[in-house]
């Protein structure tokens, strides 16, 4: 047993330090056994879904959940933090001292003498900084080496299109990018029509339809992934709705009432257009 009394902090300094040092506490050889048998790799994942739950507060506007969630960012992070300062990689005042280094060198629009008018001026200075100064250049040999390959594969295609976009090959306007769109689904219907002699084909321009929309995506600055989340949550919600709904009218989630299924699915639809 930890003989520890918790008092809330009063000041960021005593917060981030009352955090980090419980975590180091439930680490320990007296903390807990769970804890101690977790990995990076296995808190990263927490990491992701902590953060995903922080977007569902956000989008309903919950700013009590919102602030619970952040925490647990904030826990994850740290628990991380703690793994690699207990296997000699680095400590957390390492890896804090490098990002502020890393914000201050680039932005010397801000802290220096350089000029930045817009955000698109910003964005070049700061690539200028990672490839001129830090030496984070693509590899000879893959001009996409600097784009993760364990990220979602909607934020890599993102990523790809970014790095495209750098070299200018890229769309003038959001036309020619709806119009790909256009084109990838023609050539997804035409390879479905002709699935039985290269079913292949179809995963192809399945594939090239994706990329193409989450092109679009880049183009309006809307996250995939973000857009996609909130369309599960929209669909999850409506559909426990309707099961609510057919259980009161004594309708049975199943193919032989799903005319009646599909009736109430847009009686939910109109009710949340008319508020």
């Amino acid at each position: 047993m930890i003989d520890y009394q918790h008092t809330n902090a009063v000041t960021f300094s005593e917060a981030v330090e009352k955090l980090y040092a419980i975590l180091t506490m439930l680490r320990s050889p007296e903390g807990c056994p769970w804890d101690r048998e977790q990995s990076p790799a296995d808190i990263s994942r927490a990491l992701l879904d902590e953060t995903y739950e922080y977007i569902d507060a956000l989008l309903e506007q919950d700013m009590d959940a919102c602030s619970e969630e952040i925490g647990d960012v904030l826990l994850n992070a740290f628990m991380i933090t703690r793994m690699h300062e207990e296997a000699g990689d680095f400590s957390p005042i390492d890896a804090i001292n490098a990002v502020c280094a890393k914000l201050i060198r680039r932005h010397p629009h801000v802290f220096s003498h350089a000029q930045a008018n817009d955000s698109s001026e910003v964005l070049d200075l700061w690539n200028s900084i990672k490839e001129n100064v830090e030496g984070k250049k693509s590899h000879d040999e893959d001009f996409f080496s600097r784009v993760p390959k364990s990220l979602p594969k909607l934020e890599e295609a993102w990523e790809i299109q970014k790095k495209m976009r750098k070299v200018g090959f890229d769309w003038p306007n959001i036309d020619g990018v709806i119009d790909k769109v256009d084109e990838e689904h023609k050539e997804l219907l035409e390879a479905i029509a002709h699935r039985e002699t290269n079913p292949s084909h179809v995963e192809e321009e399945l594939g090239d339809l994706l990329f193409a929309i989450v092109n679009l995506a880049r183009y309006l600055k809307i996250s995939p992934s973000v857009a996609l989340h909130r369309s599960n949550r929209k669909v999850r919600d409506r559909f426990n709705k309707l099961a609510k709904i057919g259980a009161q009218r004594d309708i049975p989630l199943s193919w032989e009432h799903v005319d009646k299924l599909n009736d109430i699915w847009e009686e939910i639809k109109l009710d949340e257009k008319s508020r």
